[in-house]
């Protein structure tokens, strides 16, 4: 059992560095944060090998140095919501059996959802006069999210012609 424990936090160790240098790697950069990179890769791999748990932690945890190496801090709680809070729910991938996609999407769009509700409260006054901050947060997150996503659901698709990627040896 503790050999197992190790191993599965020495891989998450791994995932969640490999996500980081990810995140570094930015094909597309918003002007007011948020950006197009192959980060959610690692997590959803380790979502997927581990279960929803581990995947959710190791996501956390990525949000959580993120916030170390490049925070944007207006309040706690805007904090919460743009760090540890939706890269932890692209683990809740690891809950979905059915399909891996699936699990892809259900994540991001949890993802998409925390930064909305920070956009909102935290952002909603750089919304253009006359833009609700609903609709500008939700217009503003969408484009980088949703090129994201659709890379990394291309990745996850061509993986999963390897199982053996994500089943666990230990």
């Amino acid at each position: 059992m503790r050999n197992k424990n190790l191993h599965i936090m020495v891989e998450t160790a791994v995932l969640v560095a490999l996500a980081l240098l990810l995140s570094l790697i930015t094909l597309w950069k918003m002007p007011q944060g948020g950006s197009v990179s192959l980060e959610m890769l690692p997590i959803f791999v380790l979502a997927f090998r581990r279960g929803g748990k581990v995947g959710m932690a190791g996501g956390a945890l990525l949000g959580l140095l993120k916030l170390l190496i490049n925070p944007y801090i207006l309040h706690p709680i805007q904090v919460i919501f743009d760090y540890p809070l939706p890269f932890a729910l692209l683990g809740a991938a690891g809950f979905i059996k059915e399909s891996r996609l699936l699990g892809v999407f259900v994540g991001s769009f949890l993802r998409y959802i925390t930064h909305v509700i920070s956009g909102v409260v935290f952002f909603g006054e750089y919304a253009p006069e006359g833009t609700p901050a609903l609709l500008y947060s939700m217009s503003y997150n969408a484009p980088y999210l949703v090129v994201e996503v659709i890379l990394v659901a291309i990745v996850i698709h061509l993986l999963s012609k390897r199982r053996e990627i994500f089943e666990p040896s230990l």
